[in-house]
């Protein structure tokens, strides 16, 4: 089967579309589709409100070999709530365990779920690895757990969770200062008490917390926690199964997020079929010329019109739009 076309399932099984009987027939195992695709969209029925669905995805990969499951984790595009599942899993065979750990998608939670059942000896190989650690602190408070840690360790794990904490008290202010600072069309349409509530109950959270909410929180939550400036939290919102392209659209207008989250939306193929999303990250005034300058080519001749009038935009943004809607207009008098 294409590639695309799998890709294709996968996303009707993310957004919950997908119909009873190919559901069933995927809890089975039994879809003609990549063994990596069919891993990912097990873990998304495991979680179907259908126990028919759920019971037998959980019997479908509890009948697959660990050696398969590991080899099938170790891809780069596995999504953070596949390997999720597989850390809260009560058997992690060591093999299994090593992969989760030296995975670059691996989310605070799973890490901190894998962290306090390995080998002091794999544990201390992946510590010597690994630079993620600073922006995990569910993972370092579970590592605090261990009863087996060297006392140098423990001292420098010690002094590195109380930097964190420090950390998210200064991270929960200014994602309040960020929303308040930056409201989108979506919040505007929300009762203002409600969102104040939302975004103060969100603040409160720790790092960790947060960075679950924005994996699979709702959409206002993820409205709010692009903004977090903590990069493992608005990391997660964009790696959010649940994350669409009218959320993304959003994103792309705002002024408060971190100049990484339009990076990433801008080098997204996916995203960047969308034209709306392509017209907002060029008009924000957020956005780096390096990545709206290209995008000009892209814009309707209406909207490289209105650009041309946006003193929000940068200056060197603004004059190249004057000049290539000129020069479109110029050739189109011609024909």
């Amino acid at each position: 089967m294409p590639e695309q076309q799998e890709q294709k399932i996968l996303e009707t099984f993310r957004q919950g579309k997908a119909p009873p009987a190919v559901k069933r027939a995927a809890a089975r195992g039994t879809m003609p589709v990549a063994a990596d695709e069919l891993l990912e969209i097990l873990v998304l029925l495991t979680r179907d409100p259908d126990p028919t669905c759920s019971d037998q995805a959980k019997q479908t990969l509890a009948s697959w070999p660990p050696e398969k499951s590991a080899r099938l984790l170790a891809g780069s595009h596995i999504a953070a709530e596949t390997l999720e599942y597989f850390a809260r899993q009560t058997a992690l065979p060591d093999g299994m365990a090593a992969t989760l750990l030296g995975h670059p998608n691996a989310s605070d939670a799973a890490l901190a779920g894998v962290v306090p059942r390995v080998s002091l000896e794999l544990l201390q190989s992946w510590l010597a690895a690994t630079d993620r650690l600073a922006s995990l602190p569910a993972c370092v408070s579970a590592l605090l757990g261990r009863p087996d840690l060297p006392a140098d360790l423990r001292t420098r794990l010690e002094a590195l969770r109380a930097e964190q904490r420090k950390e998210e008290e200064s991270s929960s202010a200014a994602l309040l200062a960020a929303v308040e600072g930056d409201e989108t069309d979506a919040e505007k349409e929300m009762d203002k008490r409600e969102r104040v509530s939302l975004t103060v109950k969100l603040a409160r959270m720790s790092t960790a917390e947060r960075v679950q909410a924005a994996l699979k929180g709702n959409r206002e939550e993820r409205l709010i926690l692009v903004r977090d400036p903590a990069k493992a939290v608005y990391r997660a919102v964009l790696q959010s199964t649940k994350l669409t392209e009218t959320d993304v659209e959003a994103f792309a207008t705002m002024k408060s997020v971190a100049e990484e989250v339009l990076r990433i939306i801008a080098n997204s193929r996916q995203f960047m079929k969308n034209y709306i999303i392509v017209r907002n990250l060029t008009t924000n005034p957020r956005t780096p010329l390096d990545l709206s300058l290209p995008l000009l080519n892209r814009l309707t001749q209406q909207d490289l019109k209105y650009l041309t009038m946006n003193r929000n935009v940068p200056e060197t943004l603004r004059a190249m739009a004057v000049k290539l809607h000129k020069q479109r207009s110029t050739e189109r008098g011609r024909s």
